[in-house]
């Protein structure tokens, strides 16, 4: 499983929309779906945001063997 795959079951197991996530995080909707979608990794500090807005661990975010994308470029 993909972190953006992991990210997805883990946002809509929570019945939380992007919108949602966005409004919560501050990150933008585009960026959330380039997550799912496996375009980008986000950095640690916007992983520990996410896990703590979807209120899971980070290792709960981060779990499993998955395949990761290219990190984003800065």
């Amino acid at each position: 499983m993909t972190f953006g795959e992991n990210l997805r079951k883990i946002r809509k197991g929570k019945r939380i929309s992007q919108t949602k996530l966005f409004s919560e995080t501050g990150f933008p909707q585009t960026t959330i779906s380039d997550w799912e979608n496996d375009k980008y990794l986000p950095d640690v500090m916007e992983a520990l945001k996410l896990a703590a807005v979807l209120k899971v661990t980070l290792s709960k975010l981060l779990n499993g063997k998955f395949k990761s994308p290219k990190p984003k470029a800065s």
